[in-house]
């Protein structure tokens, strides 16, 4: 009687002569992953072509060789050249055209985007503070994505909580004009590269510096975007490099080294602003210089448990209720967006209107008014 041998990988994807051709990389990926691993430099179109071949192969080989690509970049560091080609292919993907300011005239108008990834894991801060800057006056359009290493992603939210989904960009501007707030689901505007990446990574990738905002289908007056790295200036170059003319990029980081894609949720705060093509400084923002931050207890936010958990917090503070900290984050997010509509001067007092709409009920207002209007 012969022992059965376990099954092992290699009888799913059978040898040929040592080698197995069903997980070869294709030529251009296979020279891109072994110009990373020395260091080299990879020469312009590389990229282009290597994420085009892997679109060609079978789901397991796929995964793999994409990861491989993706770590591989992020672990010698990013690198703007290379970041804005790989983003600028993923967007000819899909052929991403969107409605630019010229087109559409709402005044003011901001888009409001985040790399996700983040290691500091919260509530769903960036939605919430959507809704309370369009309370608050701004016209904003949130793109968001379903969680694949949050709690709650922003389109689980918006779900959850009823709101509208757009997938046009007349959509989009249909809802801000009537609503001050339009909710972009950003897998049905890349749906292309979304089948080859969605869902697949818990850490940042090369996308991550940029691409949600870029898959709007809306070009705002000013991009506010959120990103899970240090590089916040790495990120407005390569939105400028794309076509974006104003930006700001913000993160949030903690003593141990986690970042999260939100302001003020850390220890101390990173903040790049791209003006009519210029990226500025990075300016590093400390926790105890943000506004309002004497009016809370110090300390990072803490993660909540359950989808359950992270909506009920997320409700809790547009009306101005539960936790102070979670109020305090969420209308400083908004005060973000409220500063890049024009709505405000600065911070502060972005700061205090988003603070006065959320205590006197308008948020609650603006909240049930884009619950009736639902698809």
């Amino acid at each position: 009687m012969h022992a059965v041998r376990p099954a092992t990988c290699a009888d799913e994807y059978p040898q040929v002569n040592g080698s197995a051709p069903e997980t070869a990389p294709p030529a251009m990926l296979r020279e891109a992953i072994y110009r990373i691993s020395l260091g080299s430099p990879l020469p312009p179109g590389l990229l282009t072509g290597s994420l085009t071949e892997l679109l060609g192969l079978k789901s397991f080989t796929k995964d793999h060789l994409l990861a491989s690509l993706m770590s591989g970049l992020m672990a010698r560091g990013p690198i703007e050249s290379e970041v804005t080609e790989l983003v600028r292919a993923a967007l000819l993907l899909d052929t991403v055209a969107p409605a630019t300011p010229r087109d559409h005239g709402v005044q003011g108008l901001v888009v409001l985007a985040g790399s996700g990834k983040k290691g500091l894991k919260t509530f769903n801060i960036s939605t919430s503070s959507a809704i309370v800057a369009a309370a608050g006056g701004a016209s904003v359009i949130k793109v968001g994505s379903y969680a694949t290493s949050s709690i709650m992603g922003s389109r689980d939210f918006a779900s959850r909580m009823g709101l509208r989904h757009s997938r046009t960009s007349g959509a989009a501007l249909s809802a801000v004009r009537r609503h001050g707030f339009a909710f972009v689901p950003v897998e049905e505007t890349i749906p292309t590269l979304d089948s080859v990446y969605g869902g697949r990574f818990h850490v940042l990738t090369p996308f991550g510096f940029g691409l949600a905002g870029l898959a709007s289908p809306v070009v705002g007056d000013k991009l506010v975007f959120g990103l899970s790295h240090p590089r916040v200036d790495l990120a407005a170059s390569v939105l400028r490099q794309l076509g974006i003319r104003d930006a700001v990029v913000v993160g949030s980081q903690s003593r141990a080294g986690y970042f999260s894609d939100e302001l003020g949720v850390g220890d101390s705060s990173l903040l790049c602003e791209l003006r009519d093509g210029e990226v500025g400084e990075t300016r590093f923002l400390p926790a105890e210089a943000m506004p309002g931050a004497r009016a809370v207890r110090r300390g990072e936010l803490s993660a909540p448990e359950t989808p359950d958990e992270a909506l009920r917090w997320a409700v809790e503070a547009l009306r101005g209720r539960g936790n102070p900290q979670h109020v305090h984050v969420v209308a400083l997010n908004a005060a973000l967006v409220l500063r890049a509509a024009g709505c405000a001067a600065d911070l502060e007092e972005g700061y205090e209107r988003a603070r006065r709409v959320i205590m006197d009920g308008q948020v609650a207002e603006k909240l049930a008014e884009l619950r009736g209007n639902r698809s």
